[in-house]
């Protein structure tokens, strides 16, 4: 395995939220918090584009940033960041309450703010994209520079973020990552990897498409789909593969691997943290050496 040495920072856009389950433990979670800690446990330069509320989650949001090395870049001043009410099923199906807060409120002139350079790689989340609380952010996004490198990760709500978002996205330096269901949502229905090259050429935007046990594809439209192993591992719990995948990917390109490398990194780093409960055990980069030394 290459020695990853990250150097490019990563500004992490979205929610950073308080998530209780139903023996009501309390801790944090979001998707943009979740990449954010992986990416520090890797050591990778992080720019903290989550906003801290007023109240107690935002108090608590703040300390866990705070281990983590994280300043706070953006603060709500009239509401507390929002919270996740998980209930675990027999089955094993998690069911979901969401209760918004300040993380669902952007404004041009806080996006203003944050920190960029040209070699900044930007990491959000559809939840945030979507709706009217979204449109400042779609609308800070697509206006970047063509050349700005920005990874988005749809998630279930990708339904919801019409054609004319990512019309004015094509051709820009954009990788959007989704699962299977979500790659069928956003391309159409039939074989994903082709729906997928169709899209991705349609809009000269790379897709990577996360299809389980066959690992991940990469589909930019012009070449064939390129296959990624999935790293094997135990299953023990799915909850935030996902984001764990996007701070594999994002540390790979922070340390300048290319595409394909960086894309077999985030397996490994997903692989991680399906293996054990919950989504906050992401690995550093002895872990991920120690369990995959002949990658």
């Amino acid at each position: 395995m290459n020695e990853l040495l990250a150097v490019k920072p990563v500004l992490v856009l979205g929610s950073a939220i308080g998530e209780i389950d139903l023996g009501q433990q309390r801790q944090i979670g979001g998707s943009a918090f979740n990449v954010a800690r992986a990416l520090s446990r890797l050591q990778v330069p992080v720019v903290n584009g989550m906003p801290v509320g007023n109240g107690e989650w935002g108090a608590m949001i703040e300390a866990a940033m705070n281990e983590l090395g994280l300043p706070v870049l953006l603060r709500h001043g009239q509401r507390d960041n929002g919270l996740r009410l998980t209930q675990l099923e027999p089955c094993g199906k998690r069911t979901f309450v969401r209760v918004p807060g300040c993380e669902t409120q952007w404004n041009k002139a806080q996006l203003a703010t944050l920190p960029l350079t040209p070699e900044t790689l930007i990491y959000i989340h559809g939840d945030e994209l979507t709706g009217e609380s979204g449109e400042a952010l779609r609308d800070w996004l697509t206006r970047l520079p063509f050349d700005q490198w920005r990874l988005i990760d749809p998630g279930s709500r990708v339904g919801l973020l019409d054609a004319d978002f990512f019309a004015m996205l094509s051709d820009s330096d954009t990788v959007l990552t989704l699962n299977r269901n979500q790659a069928t949502t956003l391309c159409g229905e039939g074989d994903v990897l082709t729906a997928a090259q169709r899209f991705a050429a349609a809009h000269n935007i790379t897709l990577i498409c996360r299809l389980e046990g066959e690992g991940a594809w990469i589909c930019d439209g012009r070449n064939p789909p390129l296959n990624l192993a999935a790293s094997q591992v135990q299953v023990v719990d799915t909850a935030g593969a996902g984001d764990a995948h996007c701070a594999g990917l994002l540390a790979g390109l922070s340390a300048s691997w290319p595409l394909p490398q960086a894309v077999s990194l985030a397996n490994r780093v997903a692989a991680c943290v399906v293996a054990s409960q919950g989504a906050a055990d992401a690995p550093n980069w002895q872990r991920l050496q120690q369990r995959f030394p002949e990658s």
